[in-house]
């Protein structure tokens, strides 16, 4: 077996050229997944996931003036995804003088309405002195982010776009300067710089379907504040699994496909206390190469399969810990979004006595097992969904295996693509019923944005709320526990923080929130 580390560095500025601004298309189909049928669910997800890129683009004259040979693209993590909200231009020389009169702006066919043209840093950083960088900034929302990703419908993956036209003006000194290039390899990302603790992690396994033995690897970033490393005292850990459009070889589509970087801003990090130490925690991103509910085929599965990626996945993890000293062992807390919240159950349910606690989103983790034809491909129903059986997927062993976890489920009760009647609603209702004490349920109704106030995502996007640190109230326990067998079993969205009750602890401390509460779990 081997253990491959990598520091990241930073993306050297490529030579820059003019070309004919065309639009952003799709990249060819990797190989590490075979083209999979959509259903309703898919559909679903294609249309949210595409939501934000531009369907046509505009024609555009290039204003007269002189080349610049450097600019970049600042890229930054929204509740949506990726956005592009600053462009970054190198002058030849420290002007005396700016002005944003005539400054244009167009990111991948779209022309962007311009908030702000002053001196900078190279990383877009405004300074009060003359500089020769200049930053062009602009309004970035949910329908005009200026995403530099791409969503293969082919894999149902999102890739950095093949191509990232921009044009770009600004005048300086009574001289205009002009950006007409690609700058889909020339770009920085502050946010993801962050985490420069990277790495990959490769063993052999034995591929459950074929029985054959195959090497894997996950890819992983992670955080190390300063502050931590220098407190004296381990601290802890929160593991972010991702979601099926965050997979394949480039740990950053991991990190900002679910702005996972926000798990590194202050707002959540003051949340995490060590007696004697610093605040803050380490997070530690882990990407597989097709998806976490791959059962071995390279496919998405409903759920109702062990992942190919669950032996290695608890290595990796280990290694990490392991190779990290400052980490508290007793301190890991687990969770991820859709495929991500799959894997999180998968984790839980195998390996119980490893996690102090978790926070699965939108998780994937079948109740029932779905009917299945001779060739072990899913039966579809007239709506082109599964067929439920009455088999348990997650059966009573199971359960009892997972009961005493601290768990905090978070999903949007309209979510289209994992429907919770099928999945968290029925194993939290089963939790609470064999005597889970440290189990909790935040359902909200629908995702609005905070980002963009104007935005209604997909329900889907529950972890929207989890990263802008919203989860704040929980579902009533005794109604879900005693609820009526319905479809809603006891259940009360609530927008307003998930619930109307707040999650306590066995000494009658009261958390107001999900982190609040993770940070006070810890394995005796």
């Amino acid at each position: 077996m081997t253990h491959i580390k990598s520091r990241w560095t930073r993306l050297l500025l490529a030579s820059l050229f003019l070309f004919t601004l065309a639009a952003c298309g799709g990249t060819p189909a990797q190989d590490a997944a075979p083209e999979q049928e959509p259903n309703a669910s898919t559909e679903a997800m294609i249309e949210a996931e595409t939501a934000n890129q531009p369907a046509e683009t505009e024609t555009v004259d290039v204003p007269d003036g002189t080349p610049v040979e450097g600019a970049w693209i600042y890229v930054q993590g929204y509740e949506w995804g990726p956005g592009v909200p600053k462009i970054i231009l190198e002058l030849p020389t420290v002007p005396a003088s700016l002005s944003a009169a005539d400054a244009l702006a167009v990111t991948a066919g779209v022309r962007r309405d311009i908030t702000q043209v002053g001196f900078s840093d190279s990383a877009g950083t405004y300074t009060a002195e003359p500089s020769a960088f200049v930053t062009i900034e602009m309004a970035t929302t949910y329908q005009t982010s200026g995403s530099p990703f791409t969503y293969n419908t082919e894999i149902f993956m999102n890739q950095w776009s093949e191509s990232y036209p921009v044009v770009a003006a600004v005048t300086a000194d009574d001289v205009t300067y002009v950006v007409y290039s690609d700058l889909i390899n020339t770009r920085v990302c502050p946010e993801t710089e962050a985490f420069t603790d990277r790495g990959e992690y490769t063993g052999s396994y034995q591929n459950r379907m074929t029985k054959t033995m195959e090497d894997y690897t996950l890819r992983y970033a992670a955080n190390a504040p300063e502050a931590l490393l220098n407190d004296g005292v381990q601290n802890p850990l929160i593991i972010w699994l991702h979601g099926q459009g965050e997979g394949g070889t480039d740990v950053d589509i991991a990190l900002i496909g679910n702005e996972v970087v926000a798990l590194n801003r202050d707002e959540i990090q003051s949340q995490f206390t060590t007696p004697g130490g610093a605040n803050g925690a380490y997070v530690l991103a882990v990407q597989c190469e097709t998806y976490w509910m791959d059962g071995g085929d390279g496919t998405n599965s409903g759920g109702d399969l062990m992942s190919r990626y669950t032996e290695i996945l608890l290595d990796a993890i280990e290694y990490f810990v392991q190779d990290h000293p400052d980490v508290d062992p007793n301190r890991v807390y687990l969770g991820g979004c859709s495929n991500g919240g799959y894997m999180t159950l998968n984790m839980l349910v195998t390996y119980p006595d490893y996690w102090a606690a978790a926070y699965p989103n939108c998780e994937a983790y079948a109740w029932a097992v779905f009917e299945k034809d001779a060739n072990g491909q899913y039966s579809r129903n007239e709506n082109n969904g599964y067929v439920l059986t009455a088999e348990r997927w997650m059966s009573d062993e199971k359960i009892q295996a997972i009961k005493d976890i601290p768990i905090w489920f978070v999903q949007a009760r309209r979510d289209p693509v994992v429907n919770p009647e099928l999945y968290s609603m029925p194993t939290y209702r089963a939790l609470l019923q064999a005597g889970a004490e440290n189990a909790w349920y935040s359902m909200f109704d629908t995702v609005p944005g905070t980002d963009d106030p104007s935005a209604e995502y997909m329900a889907h996007f529950a972890w929207v709320y989890t990263f802008n640190n919203q989860v704040t109230g929980v579902q009533n326990r005794d109604s879900v526990r005693e609820g009526p067998e319905d479809e809603i079993m006891g259940f009360v969205p609530d927008n307003n923080g998930g619930g109307s009750e707040q999650a306590t602890g066995p000494d009658g401390a009261v958390y107001n929130n999900l982190f609040a509460w993770m940070n006070a779990q810890k394995k005796a």
